[in-house]
């Protein structure tokens, strides 16, 4: 169990993808400026209800905590970040600190290690190096089932809710059923030619 602070967001952040972020509240500047400062992680989580500059933001219990992987000072004079999603969390409890800072007391949730690809989802690693390819991004190529999924998931234009859903699924194989299902239901596997 550790104490982490949260940054509420309109998006999930997926473990072992990246998220880019403009900050300009005082409070998030602080915290950056903290976690940088003792290289601690914080925590993104997707808001249910409200704003992402609004204090009290309903949110969602499950997260992924996030280290600054880089920054720079923008020519806007805003701070930019690229956020490194690292592990599933579970939020047990929050406080919020007169700053208007969320901290949370969370447990770090266990994560599957499958490395292989399940038969009927092998699909899901060629749709993962199309979308890579569309979208210009650089896949490792040694990652695990876990991982692919995670990265499908965030290259594809799925709702932050779905995506939330999928985060919160504690074992991979269902989260794949669950996706597989929703891939069916957006049509996309209609494309992808069986071997």
């Amino acid at each position: 169990m550790a104490e982490i602070p949260l940054f509420p967001l309109a998006t999930v952040l997926l473990p072992g993808n990246t998220l880019e972020l403009k900050i300009f509240e005082t409070r998030y500047l602080d915290m950056i400026a903290g976690c940088m400062r003792e290289n601690n992680p914080f925590g993104v989580v997707l808001i249910h209800n409200g704003d992402e500059t609004v204090i009290d933001a309903e949110i969602y219990s499950v997260g992924t905590t996030a280290v600054i992987s880089d920054w720079e000072n923008r020519a806007d004079g805003l701070l930019g970040i690229t956020a490194l999603g690292v592990e599933r969390f579970e939020i047990l409890s929050t406080r919020t600190q007169q700053d208007g800072l969320t901290m949370a007391e969370i447990a770090i949730l266990d994560e599957d290690s499958m490395p292989e690809i399940p038969e009927q989802f092998a699909y899901m690693l060629e749709l993962l190096n199309h979308v890579s390819a569309h979208e210009n991004q650089v896949r490792d190529e040694d990652q695990g089932f876990c991982s692919i999924l995670y990265q499908l998931i965030y290259l594809l234009p799925l709702e932050a809710a779905l995506k939330q859903r999928l985060l919160e699924i504690p074992d991979c194989n269902d989260r794949a059923v669950i996706l597989h299902a929703e891939l069916i239901r957006l049509g996309v596997i209609q494309y992808i030619k069986p071997e």
